[in-house]
């Protein structure tokens, strides 16, 4: 039996989350959590199943062996430096979000993970791993490779059943001047939504297409490219991903990309023929310099998870001293969505951290491909770390404040 297929995490609808999904969550980790007695405590893998919001110790024999239905939760422990102290141990936790798991078992991985690293002080790095975009570090912990299995557990807030979500497509336009103005804005499964001037993508099951506008600039081309790895990425790493430049789309042919943006047919001189099928102009799609850049915007997330009216941030680099070790932040740049998680942030808060962020993005209407970017305090990325500004002490509170 196969359960909900959950392609996306990005795109799954996270309404739940916060009713009843979050306090099925928290009730089983109310009395703590006996699986991690023991846990990390010498060099080696550990691996646990999410059964019914509980945490079951996978049989050793069966590593490297994970059910599409399920979300596990992978600990490596090792020693970083044996030259230097060969009693130093680290560890990398990784959970792992099948294909067809469930927001409840990807919920509770995601809180257990965090359970997990605060037991062992707050000192190993957090990986999130799908489904057929596994990482390299992740793949070398199998060295018979990663063997996929059908089926699952049924989840703790839902019964399996073979129904199948498919992924509805979806188009993006990317338009700017400059790596400075860019914007990623969802439009309109028709034709007549596309120009010259600009890059579209068209978001399927199995393929995403990339579409470049005759006039389309090298900053347009290059950020598409961005967006469809990512796009890919957070799919498993399973959808193809295909680049088309206008003039050579085959668009005539009604076929590949255009059957999911059909176009008309008319009889002309009794014979069926493509009519209007061709894109607007690089002028409907307007000047590139006029774009307005998407804000640069910070939200704190508060643990009952309520939303306050957000006025929207500039492209100001916000200040660091925003950042407080006992909350948990949201950072949208526009292209991506980074989830800051302070050391002193309550595990409650952190636990739900990944979920809120999903939620935050369709709350608030942004693209559902924007990659979730995990950054723990005092291990902020460089890419992280380029959008911040000095410290100022001005601080303001609230539910998804902005700065």
């Amino acid at each position: 039996m196969n359960k909900d297929r959950q392609p996306d995490w990005q795109d799954t609808n996270m309404a739940n989350f916060g009713s009843d999904i979050e306090k099925n969550i928290k009730a089983a980790a109310a009395d703590g959590e006996p699986q991690w007695d023991g846990a990390g405590i010498k060099v080696g893998i550990q691996i646990w199943r999410i059964e019914q919001f509980k945490v079951k110790p996978w049989p050793k024999n069966k590593n490297g062996q994970f059910h599409k239905g399920d979300s596990y939760i992978i600990l490596n422990t090792y020693v970083k430096d044996p030259k230097v102290n060969k009693d130093k141990l680290a560890w990398d936790i990784h959970f792992w979000i099948g294909s067809e798991s469930t927001q409840d078992e990807y919920g509770t991985a995601a809180y257990k993970t965090v359970e997990l690293d605060d037991k062992l002080g707050g000192e190993p790095v957090q990986h999130r791993e799908t489904e057929g975009g596994e990482t390299d570090l992740f793949k070398s912990y199998f060295r018979g490779g990663i063997k996929l299995l059908e089926g699952g557990v049924d989840t703790g807030f839902k019964k399996a059943s073979d129904r199948v979500v498919v992924h509805d497509p979806t188009m993006y336009q990317v338009k700017g001047a400059s790596s400075s103005n860019l914007v990623l804005r969802q439009v309109k499964m028709s034709r007549s939504a596309m120009n010259s001037g600009d890059v579209f993508i068209l978001d399927t099951s199995d393929i995403i297409f990339q579409w470049n506008g005759g006039g389309s600039n090298a900053h347009e081309k290059n950020q598409g490219k961005t967006v469809c790895q990512a796009i890919r990425t957070t799919r498993g790493g399973k959808p193809q991903v295909q680049t088309l430049d206008e003039g050579s789309d085959g668009i005539a042919s009604n076929d590949g990309m255009w059957k999911y943006l059909p176009a008309d047919y008319r009889v002309m001189f009794g014979m069926l023929k493509l009519w209007d099928y061709k894109i607007q102009s690089a002028d409907y799609g307007g000047k590139d310099e006029d774009v307005q850049p998407f804000p640069w915007t910070l939200y704190k997330v508060k643990e009952n998870g309520a939303y306050s009216t957000v006025t929207r941030g500039t492209r100001k680099k916000p200040s660091v001293s925003k950042l407080k070790s006992d909350g948990v932040y949201i950072f949208d740049s526009g292209f991506e969505v980074f989830l800051w998680v302070g050391n002193k942030a309550p595990s409650s808060l952190k636990g739900s951290a990944y979920p809120r962020a999903s939620q935050y993005i369709r709350a608030y209407k942004r693209p559902p491909v924007l990659p979730i970017l995990h950054v723990k305090e005092g291990k902020e990325s460089t890419a992280f770390q380029a959008f911040l500004g000095p410290k100022l002490e001005r601080w303001c509170c609230g539910a998804f404040e902005p700065w």
